[in-house]
């Protein structure tokens, strides 16, 4: 996750709390200001061959009414048209997708920043030079552990020394490659290991933060969520590393979680799109309210539902809601159009 913070009254807080602090990070300008979002996420597929306890979306099938890839397409041209600078483009596993590569080479050739997330597992040689050709922004590999065993209990069915692989890959070939790390109880403690292994291979950066709370986690919560102990130590490494690779390589971590962000959302909404691989807008990851359909809107179109959205009454009554009981998480992907 990119922030950017920037609160001129932060400087005048002695002793901020978290609640300052967290304030100061999502304030910025309103998304009002702006006539189309400043980023979008795109969940192009939802196929996957992974079975992640943590996967937000619940990948590992196909949609039936996914956009094809003319759909697809189209919507790479409204993005361009509407001067988005800057996408991330995520599954499923994107790499599965079989308009994959004519949908980067469209954004690409409009001059928009681009990033991918992946596993990792479809990156051979041959493919981490057609990634690095297109220059994109960065390639994000999902490694979450320092060995085979960690990494694969989390990721069920995922082959950790193929992502290791991909990695060597990428940086061989010139590509911004980067490390995303989601902590659990049986890896939070690997972290600093993880840090040092992303810098031997070459990495751009490693992102991290609390795990999210949302589809197969919401399900796994009490066997992934890492108790308050476990995070301070966590936060202790990364401040550590932070400092030691300073300079050197990027170690970037979120300190809050999905209920605090989305406390703050009420009243800063992002000005950041979601899209879902059959063309459905969600309002945010958290939420299970669909602003709009790319099949029979166009992108400004949906930009306007955004918008409104976050004045519904629902959708604020259902918000506080999700912050008084964060159980209700559990529903971020059972949709409701608004």
């Amino acid at each position: 996750m990119d922030v950017v913070a920037e609160d001129k009254n932060l400087s005048r807080l002695t002793n901020p709390g978290p609640d300052d602090q967290l304030r100061a990070i999502l304030k910025g300008s309103s998304f009002d200001d702006y006539n189309s979002p400043l980023f979008i996420a795109w969940q192009l597929n939802s196929a996957c061959n992974l079975g992640c306890l943590h996967c937000c979306e619940e990948a590992g099938h196909s949609m039936p009414d996914e956009m094809t890839k003319e759909q697809a397409l189209d919507f790479c041209e409204q993005i361009a048209e509407l001067n988005i600078p800057y996408m991330a483009i995520s599954g499923g596993e994107p790499l599965l997708c079989p308009h994959f590569f004519d949908v980067c080479e469209s954004i690409r050739s409009h001059n928009i920043s681009l990033k991918i997330e992946t596993n990792g597992e479809f990156i051979d040689e041959k493919t981490a030079l057609k990634l690095t050709d297109l220059k994109l922004r960065s390639v994000q590999i999902s490694l979450d552990g320092a060995t085979a065993e960690t990494h694969e209990r989390l990721r069920v069915e995922g082959d950790w020394d193929k992502a290791i692989q991909a990695c060597k890959y990428l940086v061989k070939n010139g590509g911004n490659t980067e490390i995303v790390f989601v902590p659990t109880k049986f890896n939070i403690h690997e972290v600093g290991d993880v840090i040092d292994l992303a810098y031997s291979l070459g990495s751009y950066g490693v992102y991290t933060g609390k795990i999210m709370r949302i589809g197969r986690a919401a399900k796994n919560w009490d066997i992934l969520s890492p108790s308050a102990e476990e995070y301070e130590k966590f936060f202790d490494v990364l401040k550590e590393k932070t400092a030691a690779y300073e300079g050197k390589m990027k170690v970037y971590y979120y300190p809050y979680d999905v209920i605090e962000e989305l406390k703050y959302r009420l009243e800063c909404p992002s000005a950041s799109l979601l899209v879902v691989p059959n063309g459905k807008v969600k309002l945010i990851g958290p939420l299970p309210f669909i602003c709009g359909d790319l099949k029979k809107e166009s992108l400004s179109q949906i930009w306007g539902n955004y918008k409104k959205a976050w004045q519904n009454p629902e959708v604020i009554e259902f918000t506080k809601k999700v912050i008084a009981e964060p159980k209700l998480l559990a529903e971020s992907n059972n949709w409701r159009q608004i």
